[in-house]
């Protein structure tokens, strides 16, 4: 795997897996209404097709994953937001679930496909990227819900950022473990498609990481205690920083990942 295309596919099936996944656990709780689970699967269906879009075309220009999972992740999204039209909760929690394991088997292939890396070391570091993006998106998702479903209690979306507290936690030890490699990334000449990068960005672009992760961890702590005091929206706030910073670290993450031999 290597070049833009493929660190893109990577990005968005991490995205795909870790909020269907999310999702689908929400909803075995049985406490969240349906409307919420059909906005959600509308948008895990759109990154699915979006994410096998950008492998196929990595795979075209010499990158990418080269595996159908891709695609069977893309059905599974499909059949998900089918699902939310039916009357059970059960179909969609194991669309969801389908959705997050055809992820994760890509996730893990794609350990085995990036040069320079244990392929465990690596499979583990895409897995808890999945579980902390994935969180954090539903956690934002299920923190505006609360206006549309006034007697949902708040251990709802504190088991959310409980999950979102383990990932962020899990994401980081790994990149810490990684750090070497990944301060060590290089690319020939341009970077992202910036110019005046060269070799040495691993280095910085490693440590904007480091930051924003922290920042990330910060704000999920600040989450958790808003939802403490019954303070949702607040919560809900605080997630809306907390996606921005943890997607651009995750991708940044990523991008160090593939250029790292």
């Amino acid at each position: 795997m290597s070049g833009a295309g493929g660190v893109l596919a990577l990005f968005l099936i991490e995205w795909t897996a870790g909020w269907a996944g999310a999702a689908a656990w929400t909803q075995n709780w049985k406490a969240v209404t349906r409307g919420h689970f059909r906005i959600t699967a509308w948008i895990v269906a759109a990154l699915a097709v979006l994410a096998a879009m950008a492998d196929n075309s990595a795979v075209e220009s010499g990158s990418g994953l080269r595996t159908g999972a891709v695609m069977m992740m893309a059905v599974a999204g499909i059949v998900y937001l089918v699902c939310q039209y039916v009357s059970s909760d059960l179909a969609g929690v194991v669309s969801g679930s389908a959705v997050a394991l055809a992820g994760g088997a890509v996730l893990v292939m794609s350990g085995d496909l990036i040069d320079g890396w244990e392929p465990v070391v690596a499979a583990i570091a895409l897995l808890s990227g999945a579980v902390f993006f994935g969180a954090v998106t539903n956690g934002m998702m299920l923190g505006h819900w609360y206006l549309n479903q006034p007697g949902l209690k708040p251990w709802a979306l504190a088991r959310l950022t409980q999950l979102a507290m383990a990932g962020v936690v899990a994401s980081g030890i790994v990149g810490i473990i990684s750090a070497p490699k990944l301060m060590d990334a290089t690319t020939r000449g341009a970077v992202l498609g910036l110019p005046g990068f060269g070799e040495d960005f691993g280095f910085y672009f490693f440590f904007v990481w480091a930051v924003l992760l922290t920042f990330s961890a910060a704000v999920i702590w600040m989450a958790r205690r808003c939802v403490n005091i019954r303070s949702i929206q607040s919560a809900t706030g605080l997630y809306y920083v907390a996606i921005l910073t943890a997607g651009v670290s995750e991708f940044l993450l990523r991008y160090l990942m593939v250029n790292a031999a």
